[in-house]
Parts: C-alpha cells; structure tokens; sequence
C-alpha cells in the first residue's frame, strides 16, 4: 500500500463562495491538473482576506470525466464562468474538518517547512505536496 500524500491546495473565495458550497454540499471538485490519488490528505489554503489554512479534506475520488463532475456554476463569482474540455478530469474532496486560526497562515507554515530546496518559502502559486514537517504543523489544528 502506497503511503498517502498531503497536499495544499488553493480556494479564492473572490472567485468561487467556497465557504457556501462545503456548508451546502460537504465536498467539492477541482480540475484535475495534480497527481493526487484517493485517500490523500487535502488542506485547503483561503486566499483574499483569511491567507490561512481553513479546510482538511481527503481526496474521496479521483478521475472524474468532465460528464460526471458537478455543475458548481451557481457558486461561481467569475463572469464569464470558467468553460472545461470534454476531455477534462476531476477530483473530489470529501470535508472532514474547518478550523479558523492565524496560526495556519502562509508565514506559520514557511516558519515549520514549507520551504523549497533552496530553503526559500515557497510561492503560494500553486497547490503542493506538502513535507512531513509542514504536514504535521498543520495536522495539530485539525481534529
């Protein structure tokens, strides 16, 4: 059996009411671009006002076709909405867990190993696999 992965993964609430959909729907979907496999731990990083780990989530599937992903357009804020290929695939992550405290910001996680080999932070650009370290700094707020 593989060891799970952690990740981080980005949510623009200016961009999609993410708050809104986890409390109505308990899960949601992401374009699938990160080779992320079902079991695998996802903390959900809020960007605009919060700039902090909110959300834990495990990846609950993995490869959806775009025909069986779930028309989340209703909790859009882009205009126009964001158009997928047929041949685009999704993953869903289940909501295990919210918490809101300053200590999960960005500085926090640079300060306990979300670094680069370089030992620069790294960017918040992009979702990651996350190190033992910085996985584990995180893991101590959740449930």
């Amino acid at each position: 059996m593989n060891k799970m992965s952690s990740w981080i993964f980005r949510a623009n609430p200016g961009r999609f009411r993410i708050h809104d959909y986890l409390r109505d729907v308990g899960y949601v979907e992401y374009l699938q671009r990160e080779k992320v496999e079902e079991g695998d731990i996802i903390y959900l990083y809020i960007t605009g006002k919060a700039k902090r780990v909110e959300y834990k989530m495990v990846v609950e599937r993995a490869n959806i076709p775009f025909v069986e992903a779930e028309d989340d357009s209703s909790y859009s804020l882009r205009k126009p909405i964001e158009t997928f290929l047929v041949s685009d695939q999704f993953v869903r992550f289940k909501l295990i867990d919210r918490v809101e405290n300053n200590e999960l910001c960005y500085k926090k996680l640079c300060e306990h190993g979300f670094v680069g080999k370089n030992g620069r932070p790294l960017p918040m650009t992009s979702n990651r696999r996350l190190s033992d370290e910085t996985s584990s700094y995180i893991e101590g707020f959740f449930k």
